[in-house]
């Protein structure tokens, strides 16, 4: 049997249901209780079937009736999309969005294709920096919402993911003896990772040296698989060519951060649900397996 359902109907159908009235429904999708009534008997005409039952001054779905509700739902949420793709009325609104280079690429990928289909009237503004230059964006205003690394007493809220970081050298360099000084390849300041490296060699008393500094993580690691020097990355920033020295006992032990999503005070655009939930599905797709714990 072919058939073709009424998007109004559906809509008065689910709301009818939600609020177990007829009254309150036409209240609510602001028509009268006559209108809501024509377009619910002709839904239950076209399919054969009867939707509701009056109890004691309540309205209660029949089984056919909540058979409907899943489908319903279902056509209502496409064509409501499909509405928002083609609402030329809509003006394009911008968001800045703050990452850090860790995991731009991933992540990047994903939020932007969603993006594109969920929310085309929203245009994404990125910048790719180290948490201590984002947070220093958000302060300044320059960025609305941004995934940041920290130490986890410090990350705001539910962190997406725990993590943890590791001391790297290169596989074919010579490993620090204890005792001897160690070697430092680091980004350059303001870096959160600079500043725990440098500070727990001092607290432990261990000599050390910077012998090489980077703007970006891609010169960065390329110093440490050269065997310039050691470095410290969360542990799924390390590639080919990295081997993790957590094995020497004399080295700091390292604490474990977090992997939060900032929102700038007083951020609150009509959208701002949809992309939380698109940023954070985006992260699980790429690493839900892989941080936890």
């Amino acid at each position: 049997m072919r058939i073709n359902l009424d998007i109004q109907s559906l809509r008065s159908f689910l709301k009818v249901a939600q609020l177990g009235s007829f009254t309150r429904a036409a209240e609510a999708l602001s028509l009268t209780q006559p209108a809501i009534s024509q377009q619910i008997r002709r839904l239950e005409e076209l399919l054969s079937v009867g939707l509701f039952v009056r109890d004691n001054r309540q309205v209660l779905l029949t089984l056919e009736g909540e058979r409907l509700i899943g489908y319903a739902q279902q056509i209502l949420e496409v064509n409501d999309k499909v509405g928002r793709l083609f609402d030329v009325s809509r003006t394009q609104e911008s968001v800045a969005l703050g990452i850090p280079e860790y995991f731009c690429e991933e992540i990047l990928q994903r939020v932007i294709a969603a993006v594109a289909v969920e929310l085309p009237s929203v245009r994404i503004g990125v910048k790719v920096a180290r948490s201590l230059v984002l947070a220093q964006a958000f302060n300044e205003g320059a960025i609305d919402i941004g995934l940041m690394i920290d130490e986890l007493p410090k990350v705001a809220g539910e962190p997406l993911h725990t993590l943890s970081l590791k001391w790297l050298g290169g596989k074919q360099a010579a490993v620090p003896a204890e005792g001897q000084e160690v070697l430092l390849a680091l980004f350059k300041a303001p870096c959160i990772f600079r500043s725990l490296a440098i500070r727990r060699l001092e607290e432990s008393g261990i000599r050390w040296r910077c012998v090489y500094e980077s703007e970006d993580l891609v010169s960065l690691r390329s110093a440490v698989q050269a065997g310039v020097g050691v470095t410290l990355l969360p542990g799924f920033a390390q590639v080919q060519g990295l081997k993790s020295l957590e094995a020497l006992a004399h080295l700091p032990a390292l604490p474990r951060f977090g992997v939060g999503l900032k929102q700038r005070p007083g951020w609150e655009p009509w959208y701002r649900s949809q992309l939380l939930a698109i940023i954070e599905n985006a992260w699980r797709a790429e690493y839900g397996a892989v941080l936890k714990g």
